[in-house]
């Protein structure tokens, strides 16, 4: 009852700022609902994040249909919970493939991601996969949410180089995730600018593990200044715990999926003095961005205040991409195929985010539309209990 309520009043207060996805006259959506199929990790190791990410679904929803809907008919976004399990987000994928859906968002993960992109690869639909660390096929019909783990690494060692850091350790899970970054933080560490950077400490973990008391002990004993531990909801706290029994009180920079109030919570206690993440510009308001995209930061904004939600990484995780998602389904027939959606996207062209702006033309930004400059580095302040902006997008200095 009380989300239903607090959704009404989102629609009533922001309507007129969602004119920039909006046709200019917003008549009452009527007929058979527009249905768009999610994909999320609403239960399991990924439900932190997913959960989340089905609200703000929700409330696009509405505040598309209280501007018309998707060509006149009601758009209803429809999620179904994959557990974060790639083998039941494949399930689900089989099932709306054999619906001929055009476009799915998500899934949540890189491992339910990588599950799905070869059941698309000669016909579609879409997806747009919520995790960045994916590779996809330039051209292909999976879309990533944001710059390239190499570009999330390489602005991680642009803060630390520029903030006079030179010894680095890094503790990552040994999920899809973490191969992933390891890959790209051993290219961003080859970059000439990095030169004077050093790895002394390189350790891994099972996200199963229950304590990494052993790796903790040899970053220690590295005089490592920073720690950078990528990795996600309870092995993440499985790390940070496991820094503060063991003594380590270095700056500690993680995945931006972890910037979520439950799991700051949940770590009371356990935190360091400086914990950082790598995220999206929009996920913390106060960053530095151009004028077009502070415009789409404030609907944004205005939307989650509105609806009395305390914004975070979970929450504004799926903004961009559906919001893009429903501006191509606007400008497409009735009914679109997969091929006319994949086109419309990769048209798009100065299109304005609340992360950045778009423009999947570039071929250096296939699939994606953004860049390196897609990725700012935020922290959590204890004294505010929030977390606040530490860099301008790209990494560099505030």
């Amino acid at each position: 009852m009380r989300f239903a309520m607090i959704r009404s009043l989102a629609i009533a207060a922001i309507c007129a700022l969602w004119a920039g996805i909006a046709p200019a006259v917003a008549a009452t959506p009527t007929g058979a609902p527009y249905e768009l199929n999610a994909i999320l990790s609403t239960t399991g190791a990924g439900a932190f994040l997913g959960a989340n990410a089905a609200k703000t679904m929700k409330i696009i929803e509405d505040l598309t249909n209280a501007s018309g809907g998707i060509n006149g008919r009601p758009l209803k976004i429809l999620v179904s919970d994959d557990q974060s399990k790639p083998e039941v987000a494949v399930q689900l994928t089989n099932e709306l493939m054999a619906k001929k859906v055009a476009v799915i968002l998500g899934p949540s993960l890189t491992a339910t991601c990588a599950a799905n992109g070869p059941l698309v690869t000669k016909s579609g639909p879409v997806i747009f996969c919520v995790s960045p660390y994916l590779e996809p096929t330039p051209g292909g019909f999976v879309f990533v949410n944001g710059p390239t783990a190499s570009d999330n690494a390489a602005v991680v060692l642009q803060y630390y180089r520029e903030r006079g850091f030179t010894r680095i350790a890094m503790l990552n899970a040994t999920d899809a995730s973490g191969q992933v970054l390891d890959k790209a933080f051993d290219a961003a560490f080859a970059l000439p600018e990095n030169k004077g950077l050093q790895l002394v400490a390189h350790q891994h973990f099972a996200p199963t593990d229950v304590s990494v008391a052993a790796q903790i002990a040899q970053i220690k004993t590295s005089n490592a200044q920073v720690l950078i531990g990528w990795t996600v909801g309870s092995p993440f706290q499985t790390l940070v715990r496991a820094a503060h029994d063991g003594g380590l009180n270095i700056p500690i920079c993680t995945n931006g999926a972890n910037m979520t109030t439950v799991q700051i919570q949940q770590l009371a206690g356990y935190l360091p003095d400086t914990l950082e993440f790598a995220s999206y510009p929009s996920w913390v308001p106060g960053s530095t961005v151009p004028k077009n995209v502070g415009e789409q930061q404030a609907k944004l904004y205005a939307a989650f205040k509105a609806a009395g939600i305390h914004l975070d990484g979970g929450y504004a995780s799926v903004w961009d991409l559906t919001t893009m998602t429903i501006d191509a389904l606007r400008h497409l027939p009735a009914n679109p195929t997969s091929e006319q959606v994949r086109a419309y996207l990769n048209t798009l062209h100065g299109w304005a985010g609340a992360n950045g702006v778009y423009d999947f033309r570039d071929p250096l930004l296939a699939q994606r539309g953004i860049g390196r400059n897609g990725y700012i580095i935020d922290r959590f302040d204890p004294e505010k209990s929030d977390f606040v902006p530490a860099s301008l997008p790209g990494g560099t200095l505030t």
